[in-house]
C-alpha cells in the first residue's frame, strides 16, 4: 500500500491491527467542549461541563409549542400528578429533568452522567445539561445540581419517580450530601400518559409517544436510549466525545417531548371536547376517549366519565374496544340507578359481543328485579346458558354454568313452569 495512502487511511481512523490503536492521532479525538456550547461551572468540588441552549418560548416541538406549558391552570397539574402541591405551583417555577446513566437497571453502582434540566425564563426556555467528563467530576455535578434544583417549586419527569430520582438520591447519598428534590411536588408523566393511552397505543415509552401524540421525529442525531451507557463506557476508553454529543441530543429531546407532552395531557384530562378545534388541539381518537372515561370513572367524576365513553362509541373502536365502552357505559348508568339506559347497552352488547355473556347476566336480574318481567328474564338466562354450554370446560365455565342453571330453576319456578 502506498504510503499516502496509508496515511490517509489513519487519518480517518482505519488502522490495521489493535495495537495500532494507541498510535492513532490525539487530534482524532474530540473534547465535549468543543462540540457542543457551554462552559465549566466551578464549585468547591471541582469543576463539571454545563452544556446549555435556550428556546425562544414560542419554539415549535412538534405540533405545539413549548410555551403551551405555561398557559395551563396549575390546578389540572395537581389532578394529573395526584399531587396537590401542584395547584400552588408556578408552571415558570417548574424543572424538567431527564437523566443518562451507565446502567439501565439502577442500583448504587449506576451513576448519571448527564442530567438535563429544562425550566422557564424570561428570554425563553433554558435547557441546561450536567456532563461528566470523567467520573472524578461527579461531587462537582452533585454541588451544582444542589444549588440549582432547590430554587424551583416542582419537577416533572417521565419514569422519574422509579428510575432518575432513586439513582440520583443514591449518589448525594454518597456524596453526603441532601437527596435531590427531597419532598418536592412531583409530576411523572408515566403513569398518566399509560392511564390516556394504554388502549391507543402498543407501548407508552416516550419515543413511542413522540410521534403517535405529539408529532415529533428525531433527527439521525439521535441514538437509541438501550447503547448509551455503552458510548459512556467507549469514551471514558477513548476520550472522543462525539457520540455524547449525540446523547446529549437525545437527552435534550426527551426534555423538550416532557414539556409539550405534559401540556398534551393535561390539554386531553381538563377538556377533551374543545380538541379537534385546529392544529394544535388534534381531536382525541375513540381509544383515547375510552381510556379518559375510564380515568374520570376512577375518580369518581360520573357525569364525565359517561360524556367519554358515548364520544368513545361515536367513533370506529376496534370490537374489543366497543365492547368494552359498552360494559363499561352500561355499568355506569348501573351505579346511578339510571336502568332504561343500562338496559340498552346490555342490549346492544348482547347483540354484538358474542363472546361473553355478562350482558345476558345483567338483563336477567334487570327484567327479574326491575321490571318483574320473568318471562324475559327467563329468557336472557337460557340465551346465557346456551353460549356458556359451548365454552371449553374449566373452572369459569362449570361456576358459570351451576351459578345459570340455579337462577334459570328460580324463576321457573316463579312462573310455575
Amino acid at each position: 500500500m502506498r504510503d499516502d495512502m496509508r496515511q490517509r487511511l489513519r487519518e480517518l481512523g482505519v488502522v490495521k491491527g489493535v495495537r495500532e490503536l494507541v498510535t492513532l492521532s490525539p487530534q482524532r479525538r474530540l473534547a465535549i467542549e468543543d462540540l457542543v456550547p457551554g462552559h465549566f461551572h466551578t464549585t468547591s468540588r471541582g469543576q463539571c461541563f454545563v452544556a446549555e441552549t435556550t428556546y425562544p418560548p414560542d419554539h415549535r416541538h412538534g405540533a405545539l409549542s413549548l410555551s403551551t406549558f405555561l398557559d395551563l391552570p396549575a390546578e389540572v397539574l395537581a389532578r394529573v400528578a395526584q399531587d396537590g402541591r401542584l395547584a400552588s405551583a408556578d408552571r415558570r417555577r417548574v424543572c424538567f429533568l431527564d437523566t443518562e446513566t451507565t446502567g439501565l437497571s439502577g442500583g448504587t453502582g449506576t451513576m448519571a452522567f448527564v442530567v438535563g434540566l429544562g425550566f422557564f425564563a424570561d428570554d425563553g426556555f433554558h435547557l441546561r445539561q450536567h456532563f461528566l467528563r470523567d467520573p472524578g467530576d461527579e461531587p462537582a455535578m452533585v454541588e451544582a445540581l444542589a444549588e440549582l434544583v432547590p430554587q424551583f417549586e416542582a419537577l416533572v419527569s417521565f419514569n422519574g419517580r422509579a428510575f432518575d430520582l432513586p439513582i440520583l438520591e443514591n449518589r448525594f447519598i454518597l456524596a453526603r450530601t441532601r437527596p435531590l428534590a427531597a419532598g418536592m411536588p412531583h409530576l411523572d408523566l408515566l403513569p398518566p400518559a399509560r392511564r390516556l393511552w394504554h388502549l391507543h397505543l402498543s407501548s407508552c415509552a416516550l419515543n413511542a409517544l413522540e410521534p403517535a401524540v405529539l408529532g415529533v421525529s428525531r433527527e439521525q442525531d439521535d441514538v437509541p436510549s438501550g447503547i448509551i451507557p455503552y458510548l459512556y463506557r467507549d469514551y471514558l476508553r477513548t476520550g472522543d466525545a462525539r457520540e455524547m454529543k449525540r446523547v446529549l441530543y437525545h437527552n435534550g429531546i426527551d426534555i423538550l417531548s416532557m414539556v409539550t407532552l405534559a401540556a398534551r395531557l393535561c390539554r386531553a384530562f381538563a377538556d377533551p371536547w374543545s380538541e379537534g378545534v385546529d392544529e394544535s388541539h388534534a381531536r382525541l381518537s375513540g381509544a383515547e376517549f375510552l381510556a379518559l372515561g375510564h380515568w374520570y370513572a376512577a375518580e369518581g367524576r360520573l357525569a364525565e366519565a359517561e360524556r367519554a365513553y358515548r364520544a368513545a362509541l361515536e367513533t370506529d373502536l376496534t370490537p374489543d374496544l366497543r365492547a368494552n365502552g359498552l360494559r363499561t357505559l352500561g355499568a355506569t348508568f348501573k351505579r346511578a340507578g339510571r336502568w332504561s339506559r343500562a338496559c340498552a347497552c346490555w342490549q346492544q352488547l348482547a347483540l354484538e359481543e358474542q363472546g361473553d355473556v355478562l350482558a345476558h347476566v345483567e338483563l336477567a336480574k334487570y327484567f327479574e328485579w326491575h321490571v318483574g318481567d320473568l318471562l324475559l328474564a327467563a329468557g336472557w338466562t337460557r340465551a346465557a346458558l346456551a353460549q356458556v354450554e359451548q365454552w371449553p370446560p374449566g373452572l369459569r365455565h362449570d361456576t358459570l354454568l351451576t351459578e345459570l342453571h340455579h337462577r334459570l330453576a328460580r324463576l321457573e319456578r316463579k312462573v310455575g313452569i
